[in-house]
C-alpha cells in the first residue's frame, strides 16, 4: 500500500528539518561541518552526509580552502523569489527612498521570524556612515528586544508569544540593550499606546532608531516600518516618528488597511 503524507517516515521528515537548520545557521554565518554537527546535536557522519546533498543540489557551497560552507546560489533564488511576489514591497520602495533622502537615515520594512526580525527590505540614505551599513544590510536579524523594528512586532505578536519571550534569555547587544522583562513589557506598552517605538544605542552604541506598525486588510500587524541612525538633532529628531508613522500607514492602506 502506498504511503500518504499522514505516514510519511519520521527519518524522512528528520533528515528535511535537519536541512532547514543548517541552511538557518549558514544563513547567520559561514561554518564547518563539525560547527554545525555542534550546532545541531547531530553526529558528525550525519551532518556531513546532509551537506554532500545539499552541496550537490546547489543549496550551500563550500570554500575548500578553509573548509567554510555557505548558503548557495539556488537559496538566493527561492529569497528572490519571496521578495519579487511581496504585496507590501511592490508598493514600499518609492515611499522609503522619499524618507530616506528627507531624513537621511536607513528606511527598513522588516517581518518578524521567530524570535528575531529580519529585513526584508532596506533602502540607505545617499551617504550612510561606513560603521552602520553592516548592520542595516538586506536580511540582517536583530533579537526582538533589540531595536525600535522588533520592538513593534514584539509588541503586536500574540500574548502568548510575547509571554514566552519576556521569559526566555535576553542577551545584550549593547550596555543600552533592555533586557529586563518588566522593563521590556512596559517599553511594549508604550509602544502600542504611541503607535510607535523609539530607541537609542540598543542595538549599536551609534545607532538611534523608530518604527512603527504596518497593518494588512485586516488590522493585522504583518511588519515594521523602520528608520534607523536618523540626525538626531534639530527638526529632523523630531519629525522621525511622525514621519515612520505615515510611511507605515500609507504601505497599510495599500495593502488594503483602513482605520475605522
Amino acid at each position: 500500500m502506498s504511503q500518504t503524507k499522514e505516514s510519511t517516515p519520521a527519518p524522512t521528515l528528520q533528515s528535511m528539518d535537519r536541512g532547514m537548520r543548517i541552511l538557518e545557521l549558514l544563513a547567520e554565518r559561514p561554518m564547518r561541518a563539525k560547527e554545525l554537527a555542534d550546532a545541531l546535536g547531530s553526529k558528525w557522519a550525519t551532518t556531513h552526509r546532509t551537506l554532500t546533498y545539499l552541496r550537490g543540489s546547489g543549496y550551500v557551497r563550500r570554500d575548500e580552502d578553509s573548509g567554510l560552507h555557505y548558503v548557495g546560489r539556488r537559496m538566493f533564488s527561492i529569497g528572490a523569489a519571496y521578495l519579487n511576489h511581496h504585496a507590501l514591497l511592490n508598493n514600499a520602495l518609492p515611499a522609503m527612498r522619499a524618507l530616506s533622502d528627507e531624513l537621511g537615515g536607513f528606511v527598513q520594512i522588516a517581518e518578524r521570524d521567530g524570535t528575531f526580525s529580519t529585513a526584508i527590505a532596506s533602502v540607505e540614505p545617499s551617504t550612510p556612515a561606513d560603521s552602520l551599513t553592516a548592520y542595516s544590510m538586506l536580511g540582517r536579524r536583530y533579537p526582538l528586544h533589540t531595536g525600535a523594528r522588533s520592538h513593534v512586532l514584539l509588541a503586536h505578536a500574540d500574548r502568548e508569544v510575547i509571554e514566552e519571550y519576556l521569559a526566555s534569555p535576553m542577551e545584550p547587544l549593547t550596555a543600552f540593550s533592555i533586557t529586563d522583562p518588566d522593563e521590556l513589557r512596559e517599553r511594549l506598552d508604550e509602544t502600542r499606546k504611541n503607535g510607535f517605538a523609539a530607541t537609542a544605542q540598543d542595538v549599536t552604541t551609534w545607532s538611534v532608531s523608530a518604527a512603527a506598525p504596518v497593518r494588512d486588510q485586516h488590522g493585522e500587524v504583518v511588519a515594521s516600518a523602520a528608520l534607523i541612525n536618523y540626525h538626531e538633532d534639530g527638526e529632523r529628531a523630531a519629525a522621525a516618528p511622525r514621519a515612520i508613522v505615515e510611511l507605515a500607514r500609507s504601505l497599510s492602506h495599500a495593502l488594503g488597511w483602513r482605520l475605522d
